[in-house]
């Protein structure tokens, strides 16, 4: 990462639109998640949203960990609600490159989203 001390409490930031994801805002911390090298980044789902099945290209592996409210996430090519494992606060997610997946959210949602960038879908 950078070597800077990072302190941030999220009590201020500026939260942006993810790209072709209405509902999804998210705030780089450390580097950017979009770009090559190591990130660090929080996400923010809002109540109601929905993800179509997708899978990251390599060197992405989908690393959560759930900061508030539930993520429900699937794995397969077919978003089906009834495939989905609710993952509350304080759970983990790490989905493999190539693993097709879907996640949708009742309440707002915080993930903090880390690993080596950038975020690429084939979706």
């Amino acid at each position: 990462m950078t070597g800077e001390l990072i302190i941030e409490t999220f009590e201020a930031v500026a939260w942006k639109d993810f790209p072709h994801a209405p509902g999804v805002q998210y705030v780089d911390v450390e580097g950017s998640i979009f770009s090559p090298g190591p990130f660090l980044a929080r996400v923010r789902f809002g109540a109601g949203m929905e993800t179509r099945p997708h899978a990251h290209k390599a060197p992405f592996v989908d690393r959560n960990t759930v900061i508030s409210g539930t993520l429900h996430v699937g794995i397969g090519d077919t978003f089906d609600r009834s495939k989905g494992v609710a993952v509350h606060a304080g759970g983990v997610v790490a989905i493999p490159p190539g693993m097709p997946h879907f996640a949708w959210s009742d309440e707002e949602t915080v993930v903090h989203v880390h690993g080596e960038g950038p975020w690429i879908s084939n979706a």
